[in-house]
């Protein structure tokens, strides 16, 4: 008979607990009898001692009957002691004193020295009795012997009612534990057949149960596992529904898309039977789908020439694929064109088959021939082209040079009318130190005069000849003075002068370059009462060409006074350097005049671009600024401004500017 999972744990959990519950009350039982004897030995060995105490005085007096009331009266009642009998016998064993209850006969073992030894006491366990014989010296030194029994019911008793007790715990703990299992059974079975549930669902192909997780025990483990399987199974079956869905879609678009492509398009198998065409075929060849199935190219009206059949299947078989290959085909108007054919290998519903793929080139190759045709006619109209257009660049080249030298011409001219501005200034300035000098030489001139007069006259005083010193000593420094600044002024005038017409590269010192500028325009700057900050540190030498230092801060130093400066009285003008690097400066030209807009910042290097139109500006200024900067000394120029704010000007040089041809 086949038994349930279930039923085997029960009956395997009723007989081991059987088992070992037998096996303890057995175990008890003996420990029990054990004990039981050893009391009863215990108690027979004191018994037996205090007996012999007791008797031992009247035993060697020979009064051992005197105590026969005594004894009787103390074995008569039971309940009073565990004594139950009393026998005291000779050496030749006789009795010489009995009360109680003896048995019929006095056990023959203890009689003839056995039983058990205990102490001197031997002993031998009856049904209810313990019988024990002891030695007593009697008179005349004789032995004899104390016999006694003990009873053993109470001590049988009390092991009976243990054993009981322990029975009946014992069988109730086996039959908890049955209960206790049986319900654990009845979980585990109930969580058992819910996974046998799940699991006939999964195989219906049902993968939404989800069981509950309680516990952390196996059966929670596999439960785990099997909801992580389900949900893996119902992952993948759901991609795989994906994946065939989309393979049906995929398959349905090749089919869409090779019915509609706009190339001929065949499917073949190895011997070139037509498995499927699109659409295209019909339309560039005039043959109907159904006339192709199950035929080879060669059974229908296709080719141009069987030979072309023959090359293209041969090239096939050789190299296991067509790429590009033309070929003579028949068109739908029964016309010969031409085809490139390409072909490649595929597996489809499991069998070997070919796709073909056919370019119709007949318009291309005859728009070709056309082309070479019409190319032939072109190459003379090039050549007639080519002729007029060399013509029209040695002309170009004509006006490109007259453009150069109309703008060489219109720098030097920037540069004329920088140096005739700078001329006005210096004649200018040049007034006033001349004038004073002319005053007090004249004035000196008369006053000579006067003194000669006097002298001659024999009317000169100690005072009117030391006041004469005096006005000659002051007349000699106001002319002096006035004679130096204009020597002075000459000098810058003469050094810019001749670095702006001769433009040779020198070395020079960046302050004194930018303060000889700036002292020609002082008489400009004082009327505009500009006043002008030069941050430029002593010794900074520059191996450089500054006549094109000196026209750069001209044009820059004009545009402030024309355009920053014109409609107020009053600014700064801020000239700072600092060294970049070893072998480059930079030089900030500031001022906080008008500012620009970005419209006119952004074409402020634009040539002939002047907000000065028909009013003296040729906006060729800072076009000059920006391919001087760039150009002869080989730096950068950027330029920042905001309107009512003011504009900075900053240029990025090099101390050892590049080299230039000289023209």
């Amino acid at each position: 008979m086949s038994l349930t999972l279930r039923a085997k744990f029960l009956l395997l959990s009723a007989l081991i607990p059987a088992l070992v519950v037998s096996l303890l009350i057995w175990n008890s039982l003996r420990l029990l009898n054990n004990a039981v004897s050893a009391n009863a030995e215990r108690v027979a060995q004191e018994y037996a001692v205090a007996l012999n105490l007791t008797l031992s005085p009247y035993a060697t007096g020979g009064n051992l009957p005197q105590l026969r009331g005594h004894l009787a009266e103390m074995l008569s009642d039971p309940g009073d002691s565990y004594l139950h009998y009393l026998i005291i016998l000779d050496e030749q064993k006789r009795v010489i004193l009995e009360v109680g209850r003896p048995p019929a006969q006095l056990p023959s073992a203890l009689q003839q020295g056995g039983g058990t030894s205990f102490k001197g006491v031997r002993t031998e366990l009856g049904e209810n009795l313990l019988h024990a014989r002891a030695p007593l010296l009697l008179r005349d030194n004789h032995i004899g012997s104390i016999n006694f029994g003990i009873t053993t019911s109470d001590l049988k008793q009390a092991r009976d009612e243990v054993m009981w007790q322990g029975g009946v715990i014992s069988m109730a703990g086996l039959l908890f534990g049955m209960l206790l299992f049986y319900g654990v059974t009845q979980g585990i079975g109930r969580r058992l057949n819910a996974l046998s549930a799940q699991s006939q669902q999964m195989v219906l192909g049902d993968y939404s149960t989800t069981l509950p997780e309680q516990g952390n025990d196996e059966i929670t483990v596999f439960t785990r596992t099997l909801n992580t399987l389900s949900a893996a199974l119902r992952e993948r079956i759901h991609q795989l529904e994906l994946s065939q869905q989309r393979l049906q879609e995929s398959e349905q678009r090749f089919k869409t898309l090779f019915d509609m492509a706009p190339l001929p398009l065949t499917v073949s198998d190895r011997a070139g039977r037509v498995i499927a065409a699109n659409r295209a075929v019909t339309e560039t060849f005039g043959l109907n789908v159904s006339e192709l199935i199950g035929k080879r190219t060669d059974e229908i009206r296709f080719w141009a020439s069987s030979i072309e059949r023959k090359r293209i299947w041969t090239m096939y078989q050789t190299d296991g694929a067509v790429h590009g290959e033309v070929a003579g085909v028949l068109l739908a108007d029964d016309s010969v064109g031409s085809v490139a054919i390409w072909s490649s290998s595929l597996t489809l519903d499991g069998q070997d088959a070919i796709i073909w793929a056919l370019l119709d080139l007949t318009q291309e190759l005859n728009a070709k021939r056309e082309l070479k045709d019409l190319n032939v006619s072109l190459e003379m109209r090039v050549k007639e082209r080519s002729a007029a257009l060399e013509r029209a660049n040695i002309e170009l080249q004509n006006t490109l040079e007259t453009l150069r030298m109309t703008q060489t011409e219109l720098i030097s001219a920037e540069k004329m009318a920088s140096l005739g501005s700078l001329v006005a200034g210096i004649a200018h300035e040049l007034n006033t130190p001349i004038g004073n000098s002319l005053l007090a030489s004249t004035s000196l001139r008369d006053r000579v005069v006067e003194f000669d007069a006097k002298v001659v006259a024999g009317a000169l005083r100690r005072s009117e000849l030391l006041a004469h010193l005096e006005e000659v000593r002051m007349a000699s420094q106001l002319i002096s003075g006035s004679l130096h600044k204009a020597a002075e002024l000459i000098s810058s005038f003469k050094q810019i002068a001749v670095d702006q017409t001769n433009d040779q590269r020198r070395r020079f010192d960046l302050l004194s370059a930018v303060h000889d500028t700036i002292a020609t325009y002082m008489p400009r700057l004082r009327r505009a009462e500009c006043e002008v900050r030069l941050q430029i540190a002593e010794g900074l030498m520059l191996d450089s060409y500054p006549g094109a230092l000196y026209q750069i801060l001209n044009n820059l130093i004009n545009n402030a006074l024309n355009h920053a400066f014109e409609d107020r009285k009053g600014g700064c003008i801020t000239v700072r350097a600092e060294v970049i690097d070893d072998s480059t400066i930079g030089l900030l030209f500031a001022d906080d005049g008008a500012g620009m807009a970005d419209e006119v910042r952004r074409r402020v290097f634009d040539p002939f671009f002047t907000t000065k139109m028909g009013q003296g500006g040729t906006g060729l200024g800072m076009n000059i600024v920006y391919n001087v900067v760039t150009g002869v000394l080989g730096g950068q120029i950027s330029i920042e401004s905001r309107l009512g704010i003011g504009t900075s000007v900053r240029l990025i040089l090099p101390r050892n500017a590049p080299q230039r041809q000289s023209h």
